[in-house]
């Protein structure tokens, strides 16, 4: 019986070992339909149909938790240049909308046109407050890219963010 007690409590000490051993923030590199991202937990991926703006749309999302922090990056591609514009407008307006923030004062921000490859140059997240759907206080960081009729959609949701859960999000995003 000690024996199998000691075994027992020698497992148990190797696994309270290995997890605070775990880094909260594990990062990975994630694709996502052309656009490269670091992600710092193993991400969940859907798609789904959506009205969005002037045409119904296929967004594919990539997202997950860690420290608090939902971490997401969604692509929509539109028919032409045409709709990109509007596009981008409603799903702005969607996602402040979900979040109850209101659009700082000035003109709205437009998606970043980077070039292939490291984007971190035409990088100005928006940093919004706002609130959960259960009242609680969330902050964001929201970046919206495009490259032809491709529309990405990088965020960070917390309830405080610190620089540590973005900078490398941000900071290490390329298109391919």
């Amino acid at each position: 019986m000690r024996l199998h007690y000691r075994r027992s409590l020698a497992a148990l000490s190797l696994a309270a070992t290995v997890l605070a051993c775990s880094p909260a923030l594990n990062w990975r590199e994630v694709p996502l339909q052309g656009l490269v991202a670091w992600l710092p937990c193993k991400p969940d991926h859907a798609e789904r149909q959506l009205p969005l703006g002037p045409a119904d749309v296929t967004m594919r999302m990539s997202g997950c938790e860690a420290s608090g922090a939902l971490y997401a990056i969604s692509h929509v591609r539109v028919a032409d240049l045409a709709q990109l514009q509007g596009t981008h407008q409603a799903w702005r307006q969607a996602t402040l909308a979900a979040m109850q923030a209101t659009a700082p004062p000035g003109p709205s921000p437009q998606p970043a046109t980077p070039s292939t490859g490291q984007v971190k140059t035409v990088l100005n997240p928006e940093k919004l407050d706002g609130k959960r759907p259960d009242g609680s206080a969330v902050q964001a960081q929201l970046l919206w890219l495009n490259k032809g009729t491709d529309l990405f959609h990088v965020a960070v949701y917390a309830p405080t963010l610190r620089p540590e859960m973005t900078e490398l999000l941000f900071s290490e995003l390329s298109l391919r």
